[in-house]
């Protein structure tokens, strides 16, 4: 029998296996193997048990052609073929990664300097086979649909905007190639209404469909209007679900048992070998950037697999992110660009913007405008509901001293704790607690003082206020148990609230048809931000929270904020993308942001603060010495916030004219620290924006 060699992962993260490594497939695995398989072998020179993923099967004559020869030690000598160790067998109930996904982990890999085994193991949301219990049933299945709004939604007509938007794209479809488009629409325009005529279309030819959302909170909504259409057919993923419950709604898509998976953007990585469409709704979003390695961003992500399969990719948004929508005005890019200019059921909400600065010179020290108690007492009598939007979760988000000033940070993150009702100091980056001192630490002092606020004592004061209200609070701390978000989301829907409290988990693209007023309590605290994306994110929030006013009839919504005279304050108000956009593109081209420049992010992490300060200054100058262009180098700073998880943070940005310049200096960067003289004391990761 002809030998087979199969190429080999070490299923570790470190980065000298960050490469593959030959083995013998035995005579009695040969067909049982295929690329993607989990399978164990010996390892090292001790042969210890190893488990690692196959890249690929090779011949004898393919294993000489690709050279491993000169770069392979196991090939030295001639006879080194006849020395390789032998793959022992295929890991037991472990999840295998199909073609197209072991082909996104090498794209990954390439596009992301991340270790090959820490991408494939992120395109492989779900690890591992369970063995389903008898008490459970399928996570869709929980889902009910409500008859009566479903009536009302089969009785709307699509307008003519929307129907041309849909031929268009049914249009590109039949050419069953790669095709991109961006929806730009206007909240409440009927953007949803669209995509799901064109999944209608892509399921009759047979092909399946991944429905990307920037919230776990969304995936309730989502799933109703999906079912209502497509019934069963629909599968769901997200963290927040258990490991047995992953694991079935995983298997349906392996099994084509389902034809629609939808969820954050870990499903972009789901098992589908006839993939038709991916949809990314509220493509703005800041979450469908990876914050860990690989950092990817899954536009990117989405874009590559699309082309991979031949499949069509539609983006939607209110407030398209600035490059994006700069792309897709230019003809040359490839991107369709559709406009929804006008709300499909409603017209758009008045915004009334209060200043609170005016507010304290009148005496009205609460977090409550006069004119929002006024409208929140006349919607609660009129039986509406209201969102109150509060960016900060807790209670008091200052605890300090009022003697020494001393500020209660974490001792493992460079932040300061945030004060809970539950009398616990919490750290909102690692999770560390600890007691309300009723003493200062440091000095001893009895006089501490909360300043500040959050979502809890938000919920505290609106209850005093209005005792009569049916209050909900939606944060990260009210939806830890399973089921949460879905739990309160489905209170607020069948009106047993009325008023829901929340962070951004609230604002994220909801549909709630009795909403007629909605208030951002701080409006403009993420306009101080330290990026040149402030103004752009600050709008896209607030246009989100504007936006989910009205849904069905006249709805108002009222924006709090100190700096009133802010141009993006000026256009949320008139609720204008578009000069917002030109505004904010020129601000851009004058000072060479992106989309007129490519920022390369090199962000050094060590424990060692003093390595890590000296690293970062050498990288700097060997960055300087190379840089044969016009590269602008800024840095190294500290990151804000400069620790977490007792890890030191600093950063380089370098200011490119093209990708392939950046990369250049990510590859020099990425040279650097391989060869330090402690590569084991620092982590460097990219962005490329």
């Amino acid at each position: 029998m002809e030998k087979v060699f199969a190429n080999i992962i070490v299923d570790v993260t470190v980065d000298a296996l960050n490469k593959s490594f030959v083995y013998v497939v035995p005579d009695d695995l040969i067909g049982k193997i295929k690329p993607g398989d989990k399978v164990i072998f010996p390892f090292g020179k001790g042969n210890t048990d190893r488990e690692g993923f196959v890249l690929e099967l090779l011949s004898l004559e393919q294993l000489k052609s690709k050279n491993f020869y000169k770069k392979d030690a196991y090939f030295k000598k001639t006879d080194a073929i006849d020395n390789l160790k032998e793959i022992k067998k295929v890991s037991e109930n472990k999840i295998a990664a199909s073609e197209i996904l072991l082909k996104m982990a090498i794209f990954l890999c390439k596009e992301y300097y991340a270790p090959i085994s820490t991408c494939i193991s992120t395109v492989l949301p779900v690890k591992r086979i369970i063995r389903k219990n008898k008490k459970q049933v399928d996570a869709i299945s929980k889902y009910k649909i409500d008859e009566i709004e479903k009536n009302v939604r089969d009785e709307i007509v699509l307008n003519n905007e929307q129907n041309k938007i849909i031929n268009d794209i049914v249009l590109e479809l039949k050419k069953e190639e790669f095709n991109e488009h961006l929806i730009f629409g206007v909240t409440g325009s009927g953007k949803t209404e669209v995509y799901i005529k064109v999944i209608e279309e892509v399921l009759k030819k047979g092909k399946q469909v991944i429905v990307l959302i920037p919230e776990i909170a969304l995936t309730h909504q989502t799933v109703i209007r999906l079912k209502e259409k497509f019934e069963e057919n629909i599968a769901i993923i997200h963290s927040r679900m258990s490991e047995g419950d992953r694991y079935i709604q995983y298997n349906k898509c392996e099994k084509g048992e389902t034809s629609i998976l939808v969820g954050p953007r870990s499903a972009i990585f789901a098992p589908f070998d006839n993939l038709g469409l991916v949809v990314i709704d509220e493509v703005n979003d800041s979450s469908y950037k990876s914050e860990t390695m690989p950092r990817y961003n899954t536009i990117d992500v989405a874009r590559f697999r699309c082309k991979e399969q031949n499949a069509t990719l539609i983006s939607l948004s209110a407030t398209p992110n600035v490059d994006l929508y700069y792309n897709a005005k230019d003809e040359k890019s490839g991107i369709h660009l559709h406009k929804l200019k006008s709300r499909a059921t409603s017209t758009l909400p008045k915004v009334y913007l209060i200043d609170m600065t005016k507010e304290l010179r009148n005496g009205n020290k609460t977090i409550f405008s006069n004119f929002l108690k006024e409208k929140i007492r006349d919607r609660l009598d009129k039986k509406e509901q209201i969102m109150l939007y509060m960016n900060r979760r807790g209670y008091n988000t200052i605890f300090t001293c009022k003697e020494c000033r001393e500020t209660y940070k974490c001792p493992h993150c460079d932040v300061a704790l945030v004060s809970h009702s539950d009398g616990k100091l919490k750290c909102h980056y690692c999770g560390y607690e600890v007691d309300e001192p009723m003493i200062c630490p440091k000095c001893a002092s009895k006089d501490i003082e909360k300043y500040g606020m959050g979502t809890e004592k938000l919920e505290e004061l609106c209850i005093d206020l209005f005792p009569d209200a049916r209050v909900l609070r939606m944060d990260r701390d009210t939806t830890k148990e399973k089921d949460g978000h879905d739990k309160i989301i489905e209170k607020f829907r069948n009106g047993e609230a009325d008023i829901i409290i929340g962070t951004q988990m609230i604002v994220k693209g909801h549909d709630f048809p009795n909403v007629t007023l909605v208030a951002v309590m701080r409006a403009d605290l993420s306009l101080y931000e330290s990026s040149y994306k402030a103004s752009e994110n600050t709008f896209s929030m607030l246009t989100q929270c504007v936006g989910r006013s009205g849904r069905r009839s006249e709805g108002e919504s009222i924006i709090q904020c100190f700096d009133v005279d802010s141009f993006v304050m000026e256009m949320i108000v008139k609720q204008d993308y578009e000069a917002f956009y030109d505004k904010e593109i020129e601000f851009r081209k004058k000072l060479n942001y992106p989309p007129f420049s490519k920022l390369l992010i090199i962000s050094l992490n060590s424990k060692n603060q003093d390595y890590l300060y000296e690293i970062s200054k050498n990288l700097k100058l060997i960055l300087q010495k190379y840089n044969n262009s016009d590269a602008v180098i800024l840095g190294p700073s500290n990151a804000n916030p400069e620790k977490i998880k007792d890890i030191y943070i600093m950063q380089i940005i370098v200011k490119c004219a093209t990708m392939i310049e950046a990369k250049k200096f990510r590859s020099l960067s990425k040279k650097y620290i391989d060869f330090a003289d402690k590569p084991n004391l620092i982590k460097i990761l990219f962005d490329i924006e």
